[in-house]
């Protein structure tokens, strides 16, 4: 049977980098996938653009449009909405080299025959210039928690996910904030299955003043909630002592951001004897981000 890929692109006020990402779908040596853009919200001309996107009738596009909530908001409707096998998010301010869809579908009988939850490849600053660091084997057939975090191989990669799983393991979606770590979704969805890892650049990404990365630690602060619930999951024996200290001291800062009592950041946690250890030196990381952040 034929794989089925949709490339999933959420985006906020991108009208102006978006053709960029277009371009490099249109030139893919495979046109054998669908676009999904969800837009979570712009307000500049996202949807005229798409539209004549559509029109020239190059590559299957569907649109959807949201009420601004958060890219992980902008992915859990995308999943929800999207029937093919296997999701490639890609960002707004990225795009793909021409052989990226080529190599995905060529590979994609791995994550069939191996029963994987998905597939994960490298991002590069270009072709030949790798983001942070390779696999140590290519073809590698791993648990994502045990490389991204354990073995703590660095730099953003490009990830596939069958469909079916990320529907079953949506982001969390807490009112009020606009903003999760995409960490939520890839440690839960780790549980599902192991990944299939391939040392080869087919993403290209351009970190932009106006994007999530550059963002930092401010937006996390100011969704304190999902940022509790990211270092909450990196807190089990799944991951290595090291991975669980830092994770225990994040927890407790953005705790304190959140206004919990020091009660409920103990009893919350699942990790009762490691958060009253570390306690202390997580509220002196919190008292450091106020006077540097100035909140």
């Amino acid at each position: 049977m034929t794989t089925t890929l949709t490339i999933l692109t959420p985006t906020y006020n991108r009208a102006y980098i978006l053709p960029k990402l277009y371009a490099s779908l249109v030139e893919q040596t495979n046109k054998h996938f669908d676009w999904m853009v969800v837009d979570d919200g712009s307000t500049d001309n996202t949807e005229q653009l798409i539209s004549e996107f559509i029109a020239d009738g190059k590559i299957n596009i569907v649109y959807i449009k949201q009420k601004n909530g958060g890219k992980h908001r902008a992915l859990n409707t995308g999943a929800q909405s999207i029937n093919s096998d296997y999701i490639f998010i890609v960002d707004s301010d990225d795009y793909l080299t021409n052989d990226a869809i080529d190599i995905i579908l060529e590979n994609s009988h791995y994550l069939k025959e191996k029963n994987l939850m998905g597939m994960t490849l490298l991002r590069g600053y270009a072709p030949d210039k790798v983001i942070g660091e390779k696999y140590p084997e290519d073809f590698m057939i791993k648990n994502f928690n045990q490389v991204r975090y354990n073995m703590g191989i660095k730099g953003d990669k490009a990830e596939v996910v069958s469909t079916k799983i990320f529907r079953e393991t949506p982001f969390p979606e807490i009112p009020g904030e606009r903003f999760m770590s995409e960490g939520v979704a890839w440690k839960q969805l780790a549980h599902k299955g192991d990944s299939l890892f391939i040392n080869k650049i087919v993403y290209i990404t351009e970190y932009l003043e106006d994007g999530l990365t550059h963002s930092g630690r401010l937006l996390l602060i100011k969704n304190p909630l999902g940022a509790m619930l990211n270092a909450k999951l990196a807190m089990t024996k799944e991951f290595s002592f090291k991975i669980r200290e830092k994770n225990s001291l994040l927890y407790i800062a953005y705790g304190f951001f959140a206004k919990k009592k020091v009660r409920e950041i103990i009893t919350e946690s699942g990790q009762r004897k490691l958060v009253r250890v570390n306690l202390l030196f997580g509220w002196m990381i919190y008292v450091i981000w106020k006077i540097k952040y100035k909140l």
